[in-house]
């Protein structure tokens, strides 16, 4: 199946809007050709599987990526203070820079724990130093291993909390769902 876009936010980010959708587009294709030489989805491991997945679909939409590079960070718990840390996936589409920090949902998809996942991406995209990127976001990657639990992804893209969503891979088992929340 293609990308299924299934929310894309307030419409004035049209410059982010197309370079993710040049971004995802790949994604799905990689994806697709993945889950099909495997046998199983690149999500399904762990988070660093799944951003070197995105970080190469990157590259094949022509952007220049990075992902686990080493950086200064702020500190959660006090955001004036910076120390040594990792940043999930980084990549420059020529007019605009981007940066995303990745978690994956519980296979046992709920509201909760969807809501759960994404807050913590999102509070570690707030900890990037702002000269690293144009945008930010807090990136949700969810598999899909119960199909039953599409209901529970689709009513989650559509939250007040998911600010972009998108479906990549065959619809039902196999699938997997990217929730955005900008910084």
């Amino acid at each position: 199946m293609p990308l299924e876009q299934l929310k894309l936010g307030d419409r004035r980010k049209a410059g982010l809007v197309s370079d993710w959708e040049k971004w995802l587009e790949e994604a799905d294709g990689l994806y697709n050709k993945l889950l099909h030489r495997a046998g199983y989805s690149p999500f399904y491991h762990h988070e660093v599987s799944s951003v070197g997945l995105l970080a190469s679909a990157a590259a094949l939409a022509g952007f220049l990526p990075m992902m686990e590079y080493e950086i200064r960070k702020k500190k959660r718990i006090d955001m004036r203070r910076k120390g040594e840390g990792r940043a999930d996936l980084w990549f420059d589409s020529g007019p605009r820079c981007y940066s995303f920090e990745a978690k994956r949902a519980y296979v046992a998809a709920t509201t909760s724990n969807l809501s759960a996942m994404l807050h913590e991406a999102h509070a570690d995209a707030w900890c990037i130093d702002k000269r690293e990127y144009h945008y930010a976001a807090g990136l949700l990657i969810a598999y899909v291993y119960e199909p039953k639990r599409t209901a529970t992804y689709l009513a989650f893209a559509n939250s007040d909390f998911v600010d972009l969503a998108y479906r990549i891979g065959p619809n039902g088992e196999d699938g997997a769902y990217l929730f955005f929340k900008l910084v």
